[in-house]
């Protein structure tokens, strides 16, 4: 009789251990199957330089460096927000920018220009992780890249020059194909470093962007991020011939 309930008893036991390994086995596939996300609004603080095709002045490059950027930014706004599920993922970044630059020569004797200028970059772009490992993962990128530039410039003629100031306004939209790549490597149980390139090209212009970053795992749901940024921009004939803008960034990551 005892032995007979030892029986029932270890047949209870066994079938129990089973329910619970299927059942954790069941929880681990849709932990895996669900749709997780991060957002994460950031600070891009880059030095910017612009080719301005334009006027009589000695000089036609409207620069400002990363020290005095909060001194010409009028308005910013930028976030990502990233989806993954199993080895598929896609990632949408948003940037605007509202920048105010004055530069007068000589006082304004010589004369001088007074810029104005809006930018809108929108990057939608699908992940494929093609390497998973603990040392490392890899994502291919491919995706869109919208670029939106509005430039108001001013030109004040020196008073010894004949002919009066004049103002120019330009707007271009372009949309062009990116591909490129992201890596990530675990450095202990919190930190992780990035790097990041991708090239694009498209409606008379060409940009790429490389990001050299780190992560801090501050929490399972929350990642502080910073590191280096650069984005250079080009197009042919236009007001705004070439842009690059290259800086510090800080975020924080919210994984939902």
């Amino acid at each position: 009789m005892l032995e007979k309930k030892c029986r029932a008893l270890a047949m209870c036991c066994g079938l129990t251990a089973a329910l619970a390994s299927q059942s954790a086995t069941a929880q681990t596939a849709t932990s895996t199957d669900a749709w997780r996300f991060e957002l994460t609004p950031y600070l891009w603080t880059p030095g910017i330089r612009s080719d301005l095709q334009f006027g009589p002045l000695p000089g036609n490059t409207v620069s400002v460096n990363s020290t005095s950027l909060l001194k010409a930014l009028e308005m910013g706004a930028m976030g990502s927000l990233e989806a993954r599920k199993g080895a598929w993922g896609g990632l949408l970044d948003l940037q605007y920018v509202k920048l105010g630059v004055s530069n007068q020569y000589l006082g304004g004797l010589a004369g001088g220009y007074d810029v104005t200028f809006k930018q809108t970059i929108v990057t939608l772009a699908g992940l494929y992780r093609v390497v998973d490992t603990p040392g490392v993962t890899v994502d291919a990128v491919g995706g869109i890249r919208y670029v939106n530039l509005k430039t108001n410039v001013i030109v004040s003629i020196a008073p010894t020059l004949r002919g009066p100031g004049r103002r120019i306004e330009d707007t271009a939209n372009s949309t062009s194909g990116i591909l490129g790549a992201r890596v990530l490597v675990p450095v202990g149980d919190k930190w992780s470093l990035l790097g990041y390139l991708d090239i694009g090209a498209g409606n008379s212009n060409t940009n790429w962007q490389a990001i050299a970053g780190a992560n801090y795992q501050y929490s399972p749901a929350t990642a502080i991020k910073l590191g280096y940024r650069y984005l250079s921009y080009k197009r042919d004939d236009e007001l705004v011939n070439r842009a690059a803008m290259g800086g510090f960034y800080v975020g924080l990551g919210f994984r939902f």
